[in-house]
């Protein structure tokens, strides 16, 4: 039978079983391995209100606090949301180390 992706969309290599997370999406429960995991850095305060912050605050070089998050996507709510994206059957054989750079007919010029 043919096979459609090299490590069948797992990260399971030498074990049997991987426990359950929960998806951020949609709430199923896929398996920590084919879970699509991201993790999100971002300020506490938006940029319209961080230079009120800054004029108001009486410490100078204050460095407000950021928000650190992990968040676990099952496949269909990782496309869905456009964090990861089909590819063709010869993009799928090359491997990134890390997440991989967006195409051009993807990449918006503002």
């Amino acid at each position: 039978m043919t096979v459609k992706r090299r490590n069948h969309g797992r990260n399971r290599h030498g074990r049997n079983h991987t426990r359950l997370v929960n998806c951020d999406g949609c709430g199923c429960k896929p398996p920590k391995d084919k879970a699509i995991k991201r993790f999100t850095v971002r300020n506490i305060v938006d940029k319209s209100s961080l230079s009120d912050l800054q004029e108001a605050c009486v410490i100078d070089k204050y460095e407000l606090p950021k928000m650190y998050n992990k968040v676990q996507y099952c496949v269909s709510c990782a496309v869905h949301r456009k964090t990861v994206r089909p590819r063709s059957a010869e993009d799928r054989k090359i491997r990134y180390q890390g997440r991989p750079p967006l195409a051009d007919k993807f990449r918006r010029d503002d």
